[in-house]
């Protein structure tokens, strides 16, 4: 006969207290534990993918980097081929424009010797611009340094540097730069000098430039007057008094023109006008 064990007040104790542990480690429930299981494993799986998505990006870029070197290395030989090309091209044309040069050089040194010839043909010693005629017409010139004692007559126009001592008349134009002491007739006529003392009667225009002292009366169809004059101005048109003109006399002309500085000791009169000006005060 087996004999029972006797349990102590002890033995009690802790039977009781292991119990309920006993009893809870039977009520665990393992379900919770084998879904995070699960979740741990497709963590794992998704880290997996993510890295071979990586590795294959990186072989991606590392074949495109490698198409784009190819395509520049190809680009290089190109343009290093053209380059190639353009230089060869200009080895070739270079004696055709060497040669054109050449030919453009022979022409101007052809040119600046025809041009040459023509002003040493054409010009005319000492005239200025205001003083060249036409080509068609004949110019007779009194050179500086020539003195002329009495008139003198001319078919054509006339150039006076020298000096002439008597009346002058030209059917063309009249230019004088030198010295008159007379009366002077002519289609037009203009007066560069320092001193003129003699009429002038004009069929055309007359001049008389900055500097110039003419003493005598003016008669003509339009006049510039730049310089002094001291006498009568008798125009059948229109007269201009420069801003440098001194006019000692009385101005008779068809329309009157008197810039700012001019300086007028006379009487003046459109006597000429197409203007009836009694009407006016009638």
């Amino acid at each position: 006969v087996e004999e029972e064990p006797i349990l102590y007040q002890d033995d009690l104790l802790m039977e009781e207290s292991l119990e309920p542990h006993t009893e809870v480690a039977e009520e665990i429930d393992f379900t919770n534990l084998d879904v995070a299981l699960e979740e741990d494993a497709a963590v794992e799986d998704a880290a997996v993918e993510d890295a071979a998505v990586e590795d294959a990006a990186v072989e991606d870029v590392a074949e495109e980097d490698a198409a784009v070197e190819e395509v520049t290395e190809e680009v290089a030989e190109v343009e290093t081929e053209s380059v190639e090309l353009a230089e060869e091209e200009n080895e070739i044309e270079l004696p055709e424009v060497e040669e054109e040069m050449e030919a453009d050089i022979v022409s101007e040194e052809m040119k600046e010797e025809i041009v040459e010839e023509m002003e040493e043909v054409e010009v005319v010693p000492e005239m200025s611009v205001e003083e060249v005629e036409d080509e068609k017409q004949e110019v007779t010139v009194i050179t500086k340094g020539t003195i002329i004692t009495g008139g003198i007559k001319s078919d054509t126009s006339l150039v006076v540097k020298g000096t002439i001592e008597g009346d002058v008349e030209c059917q063309g134009k009249l230019t004088i730069t030198g010295k008159v002491e007379g009366n002077t007739i002519a289609s037009e006529i203009y007066v560069n000098t320092p001193r003129l003392e003699g009429d002038i009667n004009s069929r055309g225009i007359v001049k008389i430039d900055v500097g110039t002292v003419v003493i005598g009366n003016i008669n003509c169809t339009s006049v510039l007057v730049s310089g002094a004059v001291k006498g009568n101005i008798e125009v059948n048109g229109p007269v201009i008094v420069d801003s440098t003109a001194v006019v000692k006399g009385d101005i008779k002309a068809k329309s009157i023109q008197i810039n700012s500085g001019a300086v007028i000791d006379g009487h003046c009169s459109l006597a000429y006008a197409d203007v009836d000006l009694d009407s006016f005060f009638e």
